[in-house]
């Protein structure tokens, strides 16, 4: 074979064995699809409260519905992102340690297991 010549796959061109190789060379995409949720959220919270907010201040005929509509919108996005993806990193956690201080107890520490 002649350097830099290409070896060809055993396989025919879109065959299940080349489109499960293909997806084991993507890398995953989670982080992706979770960061463009999050953006989307954001802006689709001020663009909907800020619509809200100019078709009150065109029916109403004041100015202020405008801004505040597009300060709601990027609160409530921010409360739905911290409310959906706020508990991702969190797990529960188990207390080891199994002595109890307290009104009622005698503060003392047992140990399983030894003697």
């Amino acid at each position: 074979m002649r350097s830099g010549a290409r070896a060809v796959s055993p396989t025919r061109p879109g065959s299940p064995e080349d489109d499960r190789a293909a997806i084991e060379r993507i890398p995953s995409s989670a982080g992706m699809n979770q960061g463009m949720q999050v953006l989307s959220y954001l802006i689709s919270g001020i663009a909907l409260y800020g619509l809200l907010g100019w078709l009150g201040d065109h029916v109403l005929g004041t100015s202020v519905l405008l801004p505040a509509g597009i300060v709601l919108g990027a609160g409530l996005g921010i409360y739905v992102v911290i409310r959906r993806f706020g508990q991702a990193g969190l797990t529960s956690t188990s207390n080891t340690n199994t002595s109890k201080t307290g009104p009622g107890t005698t503060g003392t520490k047992t140990t399983e297991g030894t003697t």
